[in-house]
């Protein structure tokens, strides 16, 4: 979920660069002396985290609620705020697909084309580590617990990072399933920089304008007859609305420093949540059986909102609000990553140990899982980061040609 790139070393290399007319030397390390890098895309995806915490913690299933005899208004009321939190994930495809196609044109720029073998080095050093290392526990875990097994034709789609396909069309997994969305995003890394090294500035914003048709018509063509909610959602086809919005702003973007008033801010971002809120109320994106028309209307604006979240917070510690890059804030964003890895197989546990405690199915039950649920995953992710992940991210420095992100 992070974009961030680090430093190459000091050294120059004779040999010009694979791709494009244009002979260029590794920058030296004196010659990278801006760092791209904005502190509040840290500090809200720690917010979106906490989002979709709340949406897998809390059934949008009305019939679940009733379970607590809560007043019929109160119930809908919960379960659209509920609903309302699923987009969440829509913003973090709209900042990755923001950095990576900034930096790469960033590279492409400064050395007149693209190094793709350091740029996939960079993205196996950020994804990898933590990646097949829940897979490896989640097998290990298997091997004592048979209702956390996940089955060896999905593990393989996953390790494939095709997992997104497995759930679609196969059975869902509540484990391993929000790994799907980091399939999503290696496809995205796998096949977008391809074009980027090479693409005049017309393809490169021609291709999301048909990216964003494609996941029109892919969601018409689902749509015709009943499907099951996942053959939509987890479909990278069907599902690329955000990240093509992420590469248009990108495009226009690019170089520019985005500086809007405080009240603008607030403004788009309280539009992007209200839409978000009407989805959830009125577009049925996650029904079993979604509805044509709330699907067709509500991926777009779905998109849209998170275009809003993603404009109110892009450089907004430098407009008014300083609070966005708190130390706290940027940290607990540094290691969402880690708590999106591990946040259901905890959800999972600290439910059954729950359950066991409370005995029933309610409110209270809920409220208590969320919050043992956060404090876990926190304390798992914190470990993650320091003796997982940042070992590896201090090797990212020798793959890098524009320097960005906080620095390791």
């Amino acid at each position: 979920m992070d974009a961030s790139l680090a430093v190459m070393p000091p050294r120059t290399i004779s040999t010009p660069l694979k791709t494009g007319a244009v002979t260029s030397d590794l920058p030296r390390r004196a010659d990278l002396k801006e760092r791209f890098y904005h502190p509040e895309l840290d500090s809200i995806r720690f917010f979106l985290f906490c989002a979709i915490l709340a949406f897998h913690a809390f059934p949008p299933y009305l019939g679940k609620w009733y379970y607590d005899h809560l007043p019929a208004a109160m119930a809908f009321s919960v379960i659209t705020i509920g609903r309302a939190c699923a987009p969440s994930l829509d913003v973090f495809f709209v900042i990755s697909a923001y950095l990576i196609t900034e930096l790469i044109l960033r590279e492409r720029e400064k050395n007149g084309s693209v190094d793709l073998k350091a740029f996939y080095v960079r993205r196996l050093l950020r994804i990898w580590p933590l990646y097949f290392f829940f897979i490896g526990l989640l097998c290990l875990l298997s091997l004592f617990d048979k209702s956390l097994a996940v089955g060896w034709a999905r593990i393989l789609a996953f390790l494939l990072f095709a997992g997104n396909w497995a759930i679609a069309f196969g059975r869902p997994s509540i484990i391993i399933g929000p790994l799907w969305s980091v399939s999503v995003e290696e496809q995205f890394y796998l096949l977008w920089p391809l074009v980027l090294r090479m693409a005049s500035r017309r393809i490169i914003l021609a291709v999301p304008i048909g990216l964003l048709a494609l996941a029109s018509f892919a969601r018409l063509m689902l749509l015709r007859v009943p499907v099951f909610v996942l053959c939509i959602w987890c479909n990278t086809l069907a599902h690329m609305d955000s990240i093509a919005c992420g590469i248009l702003l990108a495009v226009i973007l690019h170089g520019r420093k985005l500086r809007l008033r405080l009240r603008t801010r607030f403004v788009l971002l309280g539009s992007g949540l209200i839409t978000w809120v009407l989805i959830g109320r009125y577009c049925g994106l996650i029904d079993l059986i979604p509805p044509l028309a709330g699907n067709m209307l509500g991926y777009p604006l779905m998109s849209l909102g998170a275009v809003a979240i993603f404009l109110s917070v892009l450089g907004a510690s430098q407009d008014g609000a300083p609070v966005m890059k708190s130390p706290v804030l940027v940290y607990l964003g540094k290691i969402s990553y880690g708590l999106y890895v591990f946040h259901m197989l905890v959800v999972e546990l600290i439910g059954r140990l729950l359950l066991k405690h409370i005995g029933y199915f309610g409110l209270k039950y809920l409220v208590a899982r969320w919050i043992c649920a956060f404090a876990a995953t926190l304390v798992l992710a914190v470990i993650s980061f320091h003796c997982l992940e940042k070992p590896f991210l201090r090797l990212k420095r020798r793959f890098t040609y524009v320097p960005s992100g906080a620095a390791i």
